[in-house]
Formats: C-alpha cells, sequence, structure tokens
C-alpha cells in the first residue's frame, strides 16, 4: 500500500505525511483519530532510507529481519 510522498518545508522543518487509513491498520489511531500524544521513532538506516515505527508502552518495535 505503499505509495509517493511529498517532502515539505514546514516553517524549516521537512516533514512528509503518513497513510491515515494505514496508521489505522496498525492499530496507530484512537477511533480513527490521531492521538495528541502519540510517539513516533525515526531511524535513518542508510542514504535516503528512513524507517518510521510507532512508539508503545512497550518501546519500539523491532525491525523484521528482512530490513536489518
Amino acid at each position: 500500500m505503499s505509495s509517493l510522498r511529498k517532502l515539505v518545508d514546514c516553517d524549516g522543518t521537512p516533514r512528509v505525511t503518513l497513510d491515515k487509513g494505514e496508521l489505522g491498520m496498525d492499530g496507530v489511531l484512537d477511533d480513527g483519530e490521531i492521538p495528541n500524544d502519540q510517539r513516533m521513532h525515526v531511524q535513518r538506516l542508510d542514504r535516503g532510507v528512513y524507517v518510521v515505527r510507532a512508539v508503545t508502552d512497550g518501546g519500539i518495535p523491532e525491525l523484521p529481519g528482512a530490513i536489518r
């Protein structure tokens, strides 16, 4: 379900949006809404390669073996 997203400048901070439908499938949303306190972990793996993971009470999810 991945799609191309545009990198945008938000007052000097680069941002990329995430698909709300995919976040809902992963249980990140709260009754279809974005929780105010949801933290996300962004990790740079290589030049131009980033992984975004939703932080839970259990911490940061492990990367799938195929990505490591």
